[in-house]
C-alpha cells in the first residue's frame, strides 16, 4: 500500500453526535452519525498507521501552529458529565518531530502543546468514533492558528510531506463544524446569510473545487461564526490540493449548526474500500 496521506476527510465534532453521551440521537443527525460510522469502519479497514487530526479548539497562537506532544494523548467527556467516556491513544512522536522539521524548513512556526493537555472536543469527538470501532493505532493532534488561509494549506502540505518522508500510511481528519447561525435555536442566533457558507463548502467539496473553499470571503465566514474553515484548509493541504474522488457523504443541521462528513481525497489502492 502507498505511504503518505492516503485519505483526507472532514468530520464534525459536536458532542450531540456521540450516542453514548446524548442518549437518543436527534432525528436530524441520525444519517450523519451513520455516515461517520461507515467512514470510520472503512478507514479502519485500510489500516492506517497514524490518524492525524486538526482541531479548531486546541490551544492556538497568532503566528504558529500547535501540535500535541507527550507519549499518550487522552481526553474524556467529563465536562459533559460522562468521565467514563474517554479515549487514550499513542502519539506518533517520530512523525510529530518530522512535521515540526517540515514546518521549520518551509519558514513557518510551530509550538508544542504541553504533555498532559487534555484533548478538546474537536479532537475527542472524531477520535471517540475510532475508539468505539476498536482502532488503537497512533494519532497526532494539531491546532489551527490566526495565520492566513494559504498558510493553513501550506501547513497541511508539510504534514503530507512528513508522512511521505517517514513512509507512514496516514489518514488526515479535518475536524470541522460549519455555520452556527442556521436557525433561531443556534448558539449565536439566526443570520439569513449563514446558510450561504454551508452551501459554498458543500458545493465546492462535491465539485472538488478546493480553490473555491480557500477564497471564501472572510465576511461570510465571520457572520456564519463557523469553526471549520481552517481545519478544512489544512485537510486540503494534506490532500496536496488535488481532489481525488471527493464526495460529501452526509450533511445535516441541528440546533442551528451545520455538520458535514466528506472525503476530499482518497488515494487507497483498494478502490472498493471507499465506494
Amino acid at each position: 500500500m502507498n505511504s503518505g496521506v492516503l485519505v483526507s476527510a472532514i468530520f464534525p465534532h459536536a458532542p450531540i453526535l456521540v450516542g453514548a453521551l446524548s442518549g437518543e440521537l436527534m432525528r436530524e443527525v441520525v444519517p450523519l452519525v451513520g455516515a461517520i460510522g461507515d467512514l470510520v469502519r472503512q478507514i479502519v479497514h485500510v489500516n492506517p498507521e497514524t490518524v492525524i487530526l486538526a482541531t479548531p479548539h486546541a490551544p492556538l497562537a497568532f503566528d504558529a501552529f500547535g501540535i500535541h506532544v507527550g507519549d499518550v494523548l487522552r481526553g474524556s467527556f467529563a465536562h459533559y458529565g460522562r468521565s467514563a467516556l474517554s479515549v487514550c491513544l499513542e502519539n506518533d512522536l517520530e512523525l510529530v518531530d518530522e512535521i515540526i522539521s517540515q514546518v521549520l524548513e518551509h519558514r513557518m512556526k510551530s509550538f508544542e502543546i504541553p504533555e498532559g493537555t487534555p484533548l478538546d472536543h474537536g479532537a475527542l469527538v472524531p477520535l471517540y468514533f475510532f475508539w468505539e470501532a476498536g482502532w488503537r493505532g497512533r494519532v497526532i493532534v494539531l491546532s489551527t492558528s490566526y495565520l492566513s488561509e494559504r498558510d493553513h494549506v501550506r501547513y497541511g502540505q508539510c504534514v503530507e510531506r512528513a508522512a511521505r518522508a517517514l513512509s507512514r500510511r496516514a489518514v488526515f481528519i479535518g475536524s470541522a463544524n460549519l455555520s452556527h447561525r442556521l436557525s433561531d435555536a443556534a448558539p449565536y442566533g439566526y443570520h439569513p446569510r449563514a446558510c450561504e457558507f454551508d452551501r459554498e463548502i458543500v458545493s465546492a467539496v462535491e465539485r472538488g473545487d478546493f480553490a473555491r473553499i480557500i477564497r471564501i470571503a472572510p465576511e461570510l465566514r465571520d457572520l456564519a461564526i463557523e469553526c471549520g474553515h481552517r481545519p478544512i484548509l489544512i485537510a486540503i493541504g494534506a490532500a496536496g490540493e488535488i481532489p481525488v474522488h471527493p464526495r460529501v457523504l452526509s450533511y445535516a443541521s441541528a440546533l442551528g449548526v451545520g455538520y458535514m462528513v466528506a472525503i476530499l481525497a482518497d488515494r487507497t489502492r483498494e478502490e472498493s474500500a471507499f465506494s
